[in-house]
């Protein structure tokens, strides 16, 4: 499952750029006070997490590497609205105590330790959280702590102290928080974009449709099955792509459904999700009903690319695309294979197995990764067998 994570380019180049130096201080008697304001200075101005502020009280210029990456880390632009909460709640934990005990001046350079405390996020988050909501309570309510110490060095110049070792990797590790990996799963309710029911002479279909990534929610999605307002089956898995859930309800022996209204709901613990319902008649069928032995190429009633643009095309960055056949006949039970090839005719994958329904074969590409811009045909083919039958063909573009 694909979470929300806080993003890193920032906290990577303070960590490129503050690389740990280290001075030797001898310890001398002057000057003890003004080391131990200069150092709540700048703890308190660290503290504001304004880039800006925190430089000029350093002997670093404006475009040096350090003061660049710290820039980069405190700046808004890269962190979600859920990021930018998280950061301020663990902010907002952090206090500090400078060691007045652990001060050393030597002529025209000084030192001195300074303690940060906060809370400790880490144990405080063990699990994934679908609500920001809910990492702020947990943090709110946590006990536990950690501490960050930091030796503070400090160069005179003029009459002025100004810290010398921005690039001390303790200050990167000070702000380690900017890049927790915070795992938030989507709201499925809020990011259902479509719903689609299908009812068969052999089985229901209900597909769920995203426009987030749901995949972290692989195996914890579960489906009910009513037929004329009963429940007849519960706790059926649902299947769980990048962006789509697939409901699937056979009866117990995978023979014709009993006709009825069916009403297919999708849950994620006791919270429904979606819900549809469809008509089921399999009055008609007969004991002496024959299979169709013809050419199915033939039976093709038509072709759609689903969730396309509207004209066989889908937009770059999507992870599926999907070319659905309908029939005139019924085709459940064949063994039907689908190919995919690019737009000069190579071969990208080959013997799919498509989601086959009672009139309609669902040929969905979901590869696993981003698909990238070009052309792209799918056939369908009646078999898994180098020689099968060709049955139909589409070809779409993502741009």
């Amino acid at each position: 499952m694909k979470g929300t994570t806080l993003r890193k380019a920032g906290a990577v180049a303070l960590a490129g750029a503050m690389t740990l130096s280290c001075a030797s201080c001898a310890l001398f008697g002057a000057n003890k006070k003004e080391i131990v304001e200069a150092a709540d200075t700048f703890a308190d101005t660290l503290l504001k997490q304004d880039a800006g502020k925190i430089v000029k009280l350093t002997n670093e210029k404006k475009d040096s590497d350090a003061a660049e990456a710290l820039e980069l880390l405190f700046d808004d632009s890269w962190y979600t609205d859920e990021q930018k909460k998280f950061i301020d709640a663990v902010s907002d934990t952090i206090t500090y105590e400078v060691d007045e005990e652990s001060v050393e001046v030597d002529k025209e350079e000084a030192s001195v330790d300074v303690t940060f405390t906060m809370v400790d996020y880490e144990k405080a988050l063990k699990d994934d959280y679908s609500d920001i909501d809910e990492v702020l309570d947990l943090l709110k309510d946590c006990d536990d702590t950690k501490e960050v110490e930091v030796t503070f060095e400090f160069e005179k110049d003029d009459d002025e102290w100004l810290l010398s070792n921005l690039k001390d990797k303790g200050f990167g590790k000070l702000f380690d928080f900017y890049t927790y990996e915070l795992s938030l799963k989507p709201d499925l309710v809020s990011c259902v974009s479509d719903t689609y029911i299908y009812g068969g002479s052999y089985y229901v279909d209900f597909d769920v449709y995203f426009n987030e990534d749901i995949s972290e929610y692989d195996g914890e999605l579960t489906f009910d099955v009513y037929l004329d307002g009963s429940l007849i089956s519960s706790g059926n898995e649902a299947t769980v792509y990048t962006y789509d859930v697939y409901c699937e309800y056979y009866n117990s022996d995978y023979d014709y459904l009993d006709s009825g209204t069916y009403t297919v709901t999708l849950l994620y613990g006791d919270t429904e999700i979606a819900s549809e319902t469809t008509d089921v008649d399999n009055d008609w069928v007969t004991e002496t009903a024959a299979p169709f032995t013809g050419d199915y190429a033939s039976e093709v009633s038509s072709t759609d690319w689903w969730l396309d643009n509207g004209d066989d095309t889908y937009d770059a960055g999507v992870y599926q695309i999907e070319l659905d056949f309908y029939f005139n006949v019924d085709v459940y039970g064949e063994d039907f294979t689908f190919d995919v090839f690019d737009a000069d005719g190579n071969t990208i994958d080959s013997y799919i197995d498509p989601q086959i329904n009672s009139y309609s074969v669902y040929c969905i590409w979901d590869p696993g990764y981003e698909i990238p811009e070009g052309g792209y045909y799918i056939q369908l083919f009646d078999g898994d067998t180098s020689d099968a039958d060709f049955i139909g063909s589409g070809y779409c573009e993502v741009k």
